[in-house]
């Protein structure tokens, strides 16, 4: 039985909603099947009853979905929610849900630029979808994070894309999410790695000031280990390039990109000596033997030294 899925797409943004949900499903193995415009509800709901249970996860596109008028409440009981082997995206220009009866609302899911529809239980769902999508490792917590407190897709689609360059490959948790999206360092924190990685001492130290405010160092310490991390391996294993570490680290360009700034301003030496100092710093955070921020920033301090005499 299908999964019907109701998309508003007006507009640029309305048919960006459609590739990224349609590259989603593709994650989730879904294959295209086809494209159609308007049509019969009953030959559409039949055409998606009749594969077998060996058949692949199929996903078609019905353009002009209008046409097909009010969907019968006869039909109800042969859609099927999330997991269904066929889904049937409805491109709609204008919002929809008049066209479906409250009792048949419950088994669509339903999308639209600018804003999503979906049900609070099905949000965090379409969240990890498009995580996935977006090769970013999300918990199950930051998930509910962000389906707690964002329901616009753009928005959403520009957090996950953030919080996936934060975290370099890592999974991204709840407290991350907490850390860089809901308070006034969601984009101090990647302005401090980017300007400690090209080496802009002014603009290192002036987001610090503002880091500094959170208690715990352990954020800040977890990210620059993650942002300095594929350095470690650029300079241990020149030979191999980038294309190696990227694939052993199962990153993307990005932190590749900020790692080679890394060793253009810091010498090999001294990022392998920070990022000891910082697994320790992190070990020591969770001891009695804390040193708090005068620890990182001493472990910073001899990192940019070495920079200097570059």
């Amino acid at each position: 039985m299908p999964r019907l899925k109701a998309l508003t797409t007006s507009g640029a943004a309305g048919r960006q909603l459609l590739e990224d949900t349609l590259a989603a499903l593709a994650v989730d193995g879904y294959a295209r099947s086809g494209v159609s415009e308007g049509g019969d509800w009953s030959a559409l709901i039949s055409a998606g009853r009749t594969g077998s249970l060996f058949d692949e996860k199929r996903v078609t596109v019905v353009e002009g979905a209008e046409l097909l008028g009010p969907f019968p409440d006869a039909l109800e009981p042969f859609l099927e929610e999330e997991g269904a082997a066929e889904v049937i995206l409805l491109v709609y220009e204008s919002a929809p849900t008049k066209l479906f009866s409250p009792e048949t609302r419950r088994k669509v899911g339903f999308l639209r630029a600018g804003t999503t529809s979906l049900a609070p239980w099905e949000r965090k769902g379409w969240i990890m979808t498009l995580a996935k999508g977006m090769n970013v490792r999300l918990s199950d917590d930051g998930a509910a994070f962000l389906a707690e407190m964002l329901d616009d897709p753009g928005e959403l689609r520009s957090e996950v894309d953030k919080l996936g360059r934060y975290a370099a490959g890592e999974v991204v948790t709840g407290d991350m999410v907490k850390n860089l999206s809901f308070d006034e360092g969601k984009s101090r924190m990647l302005s401090f790695l980017d300007a400690f990685c090209t080496g802009r001492a002014e603009e290192i130290f002036s987001c610090l000031e503002h880091l500094k405010k959170d208690d715990s160092i352990l954020p800040l310490v977890t990210a620059l280990y993650n942002r300095i991390r594929p350095a470690l391996y650029l300079g241990l294993f020149p030979d191999r390039g980038g294309d190696w570490v990227r694939l052993v680290l199962q990153i993307k360009e990005y932190p590749l990109k900020m790692s080679r700034e890394a060793l253009r301003h810091y010498s090999a030496r001294a990022l392998s000596d920070l990022a000891s100092g910082l697994i320790s710093l992190s070990w020591k955070e969770k001891t009695s033997s804390a040193e708090g921020w005068f620890g990182f920033e001493a472990l910073l301090a001899r990192c940019m030294e070495s920079g200097e005499s570059k």
